[in-house]
């Protein structure tokens, strides 16, 4: 997981929200803030499609009548891309790109997850329940809720799943390990052990 702190970032006006967004080449991150918490990461190599992840299903996206596009280059000021469909060559002014992504315009494919919030017992919402919130980089969020395992053997405090989100079941392989292990490290860092 990278940190925010290894970033240059600087504040944009987006849909009227305080934005952070990275200046660097290479990567466009955008970090919406914490009244909607999410962001989105894009790399050299990732794909950029037209529509929201979060508010179209899988099939919805898959469309034919929905460009898509492989980024090549993430520069400064501009962002080149290459139509997955006519190898196409289409650039982008790289802040219009960033505004596209953090409202929806545009989506990128799920490859990574940078953040994990954990909330457990004395949290009046969660009972006796651990729930971790797991932020992909395609600004989408995922909920496992975990249980205290009764052993008295042990000194830590184990957890076990009591409840998956459905779509963490779809990730490819790696994407999967990737997710398990911000979920592990998020709750190791809260004294957990799954």
């Amino acid at each position: 997981m990278r940190k925010d702190n290894d970033r240059s970032l600087v504040s944009r006006t987006i849909e009227g929200a305080e934005t952070l967004v990275s200046t660097e080449p290479g990567e466009i991150f955008v970090d919406v803030p914490a009244a909607n918490a999410r962001y989105v990461r894009v790399e050299e190599g990732d794909t950029v499609q037209e529509g929201d992840i979060r508010s179209r299903s899988a099939e919805e996206l898959a469309s034919e009548s929905l460009r898509k596009w492989r980024i090549e280059t993430i520069g400064p000021e501009t962002v080149i891309g290459t139509d997955r469909e006519t190898d196409e060559r289409h650039e982008w002014n790289r802040e219009e790109l960033e505004q596209k992504l953090a409202i929806g315009g545009f989506s990128t494919n799920l490859s990574g997850f940078e953040r994990a919030t954990v909330s457990g017992p004395g949290d009046e919402s969660n009972g006796e329940s651990v729930t971790v919130t797991v932020y992909g980089n395609d600004s989408r969020k995922f909920t496992q809720t975990y249980r205290p395992v009764d052993d008295t053997d042990r000194d830590e405090r184990r957890l076990e799943l009591a409840a998956t989100d459905e779509r963490v079941e779809t990730f490819d392989d790696d994407v999967r390990e990737r997710f398990e292990s911000t979920v592990a490290l998020a709750l190791r860092n809260e004294g957990y052990a799954v």
